[in-house]
């Protein structure tokens, strides 16, 4: 993984390209790199006209590439270990094989054939523009501190308490519809393989089970569960574990 991490970490700032990952991709790049476009998902989605996709699948947790998230001249670029997932996705162009190896292949060919977008180019400036738009209006709410609790605020104690542990970076283990989408947003992934959630199947229940795992795993990091009640309520008995 650390591998592949350069990899990617070496794509993305010798292009320029804005990135945006997937839940459980968070960390990979930190959340806080300054071509991270979680902020401004919809804009990156609605108005990109090709998209890299590397390790990941054209399923619901990216709308299945289709209209109307994303705009409908998009053409897909996917790498992916599985022949059979390119060929059900149809992309304009599909990489069969291991990331790490199709991202050092990649890699080597802008090296030798370099191309950047610069940071003055007019799609950057966009995304990071409607970046710190929304950051802003996000940390608005954040501020408040609102009693009874909504999402924002027990979010924003749990986010700074995790900042503070530094790193190792806990693993941090989120379920539950709401808890999971706001916890996407506001909870901060600096390092890569420390989150864990519902996933592709949106499986409830699995969180404390995660937590035990992870716990087991990486015995020399703090792990949190940031739960939804339905979710807690699936698998609370194995707090009893």
């Amino acid at each position: 993984m650390p591998v592949r991490r350069n990899e990617l970490k070496r794509l993305v700032e010798s292009t320029g390209f804005p990135f945006l990952p997937t839940p459980m991709g968070k960390g990979l790049l930190p959340d806080t790199h300054e071509l991270a476009a979680s902020a401004a998902r919809s804009l990156a989605i609605g108005k990109c006209d090709v998209a890299l996709v590397v390790g990941a699948r054209l399923n619901w947790l990216l709308h299945f590439g289709e209209q109307p998230k994303w705009s409908k001249d998009v053409k897909f670029i996917l790498v992916d270990v599985s022949e059979e997932e390119i060929e059900l996705r149809k992309p304009h162009l599909g990489l069969a094989g291991d990331a790490k190896k199709v991202l050092e292949l990649v890699n080597k060919e802008i090296k030798e054939n370099p191309f950047c977008l610069g940071k003055n180019h007019p799609w950057l400036e966009a995304i990071s523009k409607k970046t710190k738009e929304n950051v802003s209006r996000m940390e608005a709410q954040l501020a408040k501190d609102v009693v009874p609790f909504n999402f924002l605020t027990p979010m924003r104690i749990i986010r700074n308490a995790i900042l503070e542990v530094g790193s190792p970076a806990p693993v941090l283990v989120s379920e539950g519809a709401n808890t999971m989408d706001v916890g996407r947003a506001v909870l901060v992934q600096t390092e890569p393989r420390t989150r864990l959630d519902a996933g592709t199947w949106g499986t409830m229940g699995v969180g404390l089970g995660y937590c035990i795992a992870a716990a087991v795993a990486e015995p020399h990091r703090l792990v949190v569960a940031v739960e939804g009640d339905s979710g807690f309520g699936f698998s609370a008995m194995e707090v009893e574990v």
